[in-house]
């Protein structure tokens, strides 16, 4: 099976990407899910972005590759929505 990097979307690591890569785990695939704001979640794709774009946000590219410095080679990356720049 495959080792999967899998990074969230625009709201943060809500618990509809954790019972995504749940899924994925219970198929035998082993699940990252890095967060990349730090326990933040947001109640919409409005108030996710306004943190992602705002002032003192993250650098979600130097978060993704510390993710997947530690990684096999052979990781599948995926992302969801905002999360497909991280993936790729």
């Amino acid at each position: 099976m495959a080792e999967v990097l899998l990074f969230h979307h625009i709201q943060g690591l809500t618990p509809g990407v954790v019972a995504l890569a749940d899924a994925l785990g219970e198929a035998g695939h082993t699940v990252h899910t890095p967060d990349l704001y730090d326990g933040r979640t947001f109640e919409s794709i409005e108030s996710g972005a306004a943190f992602a774009q705002g002032e003192g946000a993250p650098d979600f590219d130097k978060l993704a590759d510390e993710a997947a410095a530690a990684l096999p080679a052979s990781l599948v990356y995926a992302g969801i929505s905002f999360g497909v720049m991280q993936a790729q």
